[in-house]
């Protein structure tokens, strides 16, 4: 259920991968073998005005992680993956033998996707490239089969739920297609193509349902739709959210959680709310764009300070009510990482003048 990092990284591999003209990626499917941050943000100064209302208390019970918090880590219950540049190792909490995934020279991971002992990652490529890399792979046996069909386009975002799969792919005319693939087997479809230029962006998926924000980059202006795909596996606008100004979004057991940005000059920050049994919005908190993450039932975003006196926090939402999971021990100048998660386990980095880092905690 982990997401690639950055709504506006997401954003922009998306275009770059819609352009014409562009040559494929042909590695190899890898063997794997088996052996025994995001960028700080300015800090904010004291008369910055928007501010985040603190919320009741909810943290989790955090434990370090054991790895440098500049690394991307993603601990699950029964695998710890790892990431650095093009180089995933996933290693095991049970004593089986850690897998280890051959480098990919050029390539960047993307998703990095862990659900009990299926992995998927993804990796994208800069320049025009159009075509992006992904393998699936088989933990309890440490074998990795590259995905072939539905061929991934290069970067966006990936999400997985049980044995299904959804990432994005080219359709006829360089177009983006939603496609969705059985981990277990490998077979993929195209799913849902949309008319016009679309890109797909923002991919979350859970219990409640598979959301995606849509972006129309044909148009002189930029307008983000919020939805939520049907049973035919096709997004449908969602209530809730004003008109082209949504970011993040996902399904949660009374309605959805989504994200407005106010000020497009500002693209970093949003106001994050929610709908609940059909009711109006109600808003929750101030947060950063492209910070939400399903886990374990309930969406976790991130709130980093807006004036020197508050800590960075990683908000909770269950549907009904609103809570702090964690608050850095640094104020003012402090941020997150976005959160990752797997098999109900969220993983956050943390940076701050009084000290960083990484920890994990069960969301149940």
């Amino acid at each position: 259920m982990a997401m690639r990092r950055g709504a506006s990284t997401a954003i922009a591999a998306t275009l770059l991968l819609l352009a014409a003209g562009c040559a494929d990626q042909g590695e190899p499917a890898p063997e794997a073998t088996t052996s025994s941050s995001d960028a700080p943000r300015p800090a904010p100064t004291e008369t910055e005005t928007e501010t985040t209302e603190p919320a009741p208390q909810g943290q989790l019970a955090w434990q370090p992680t054991g790895h440098l918090v500049d690394e991307r880590v993603v601990v699950g219950e029964k695998w710890t993956a790892l990431a650095r540049a093009g180089d995933v190792t996933f290693e095991s909490a049970t004593g089986a033998a850690d897998v280890t995934l051959p480098t990919v020279e050029s390539g960047e991971v993307d998703a990095l996707l862990l659900d009990g002992d299926t992995a998927v990652v993804s990796y994208s490529f800069g320049g025009e490239v159009t075509t992006g890399l992904g393998y699936r792979v088989d933990l309890s046996t440490g074998e990795a089969t590259k995905i072939v069909t539905p061929e991934p386009a290069n970067g966006s975002d990936w999400a997985l739920i049980d044995d299904s799969l959804y990432y994005p792919t080219r359709g006829e005319g360089a177009g983006a297609c939603l496609a969705t693939l059985a981990v277990a087997d490998g077979n993929g479809e195209d799913g849902w193509c949309p008319s016009g230029r679309v890109g797909i962006a923002e991919l979350d998926a859970n219990e409640h349902g598979v959301a995606a924000m849509l972006f129309d980059y044909g148009s002189d202006i930029s307008c983000r739709t919020l939805n939520l795909l049907d049973q035919a596996g096709v997004p449908q606008p969602v209530a809730g959210p004003d008109e082209c100004v949504g970011w993040d979004i996902a399904a949660t057991s009374t309605g959805i959680i989504f994200s407005e940005v106010p000020r497009p000059r500002r693209q970093e920050r949003a106001v994050f709310s929610a709908v609940v049994d059909g009711g109006p919005p109600q808003r929750l908190a101030k947060g950063t764009t492209g910070s939400l993450v399903s886990c374990g039932g309930d969406a976790f975003f991130v709130s980093d300070p807006t004036k020197m006196t508050e800590p960075a926090r990683l908000m909770r939402w269950d549907g009904t009510a609103l809570s702090v999971a964690y608050e850095s021990a640094s104020k003012g100048n402090a941020f997150l990482g976005r959160p990752e998660c797997a098999d109900g386990i969220v993983t956050l980095s943390s940076f701050g003048e009084d000290g960083d880092e990484q920890v994990s905690a069960s969301v149940s």
